[in-house]
């Protein structure tokens, strides 16, 4: 896509491709993001490792050897724990070594494989996020199919095994439009783009989005929950997302989701080419 420029005795033609500027997965829902370098995406999954873990309530029921889909409200998350927001967290998935900072100062350092090591940071999420005595949480985890190392269960917000996508242009034009900063990190997505134009990607729903080695077709718009509404640097709810969109766009709606159709690896300033 591009727009003419007038520069001097001529025109230009300013070409704005959308490429990669960040890669983000968050191993554990409602915790913090990891920034990658680069990934490997598979066919009909999930980014590797995102939403792997998650911490359910202590009434939801989880059978963790034949999952079903559940609602983000099943399980910790910002939507309803602001106070997640102001916890610093780092999950290795290879070795389960989960590290929590609470303003500069390290409160939790465990390896989730011990149950007593499990109770430890269950028990330091029920207090700190005053759920009362009987209201434990629960860590619990996608199961993988060993022959190829897929995710058959992963802790996203909707059912599909898909790739989130934010529009970095599109979020620069909500902030004119409300006169705030917006955090890209309110909206936890996986890739997000730039140099493109804003909302451009809601054309791509139905069609197919070449990036890196990979092949993605977008198909969903995603719509936006009370979870963006809290600020990722001091966990205030200092925005109300969803209402400023729906009042200068008439929806709810800002960023999309991709399914995997070839996989591949995708890296940072890949650039994105639609079919």
């Amino acid at each position: 896509m591009g727009i003419l420029n007038y520069n001097s005795r001529f025109y230009r033609l300013v070409v704005f491709m959308n490429k990669i500027k960040s890669i983000v997965r968050y191993p554990i829902k409602g915790l913090s993001g990891e920034d990658l370098q680069n990934i490997l995406l598979e066919k009909n999954q999930v980014l590797p490792g995102d939403r792997e873990f998650a911490f359910a309530r202590s009434y939801v029921t989880y059978e963790e050897n034949d999952p079903l889909y559940l609602r983000k409200t099943n399980f910790l998350a910002l939507v309803k724990e602001e106070k997640l927001a102001k916890l610093e967290t780092k999950f290795d998935p290879k070795t389960r070594e989960l590290t929590i900072n609470l303003d500069n100062k390290v409160v939790i350092n465990e390896i989730l494989l011990k149950e007593e090591n499990i109770k430890k940071v269950e028990t330091f999420f029920q207090n700190y996020l005053n759920l009362g005595i009987d209201n434990k949480p629960k860590l619990v985890k996608g199961i993988k199919v060993e022959k190829n190392n897929n995710l058959t269960h992963s802790f996203s917000d909707i059912p599909d095994k898909a790739v989130s996508i934010i529009n970095l242009n599109t979020i620069n034009e909500l902030e004119k439009k409300i006169g705030k900063n917006i955090n890209p990190s309110r909206f936890r997505a996986n890739l997000l783009i730039d140099q493109g134009n804003p909302w451009e990607e809601f054309n791509w729903i139905g069609k197919k989005v070449s990036v890196g080695q990979c092949v993605l077709e977008v198909f969903k718009k995603t719509q936006r929950c009370a979870a963006t509404n809290v600020n990722p640097v001091n966990a205030i709810r200092d925005i109300n997302i969803p209402n400023e969109i729906n009042t200068h766009y008439g929806h709810l709606d800002l960023g999309v989701y991709a399914r995997v159709i070839n996989g591949g690896l995708v890296s940072i300033s890949d650039k994105f080419y639609i079919n």
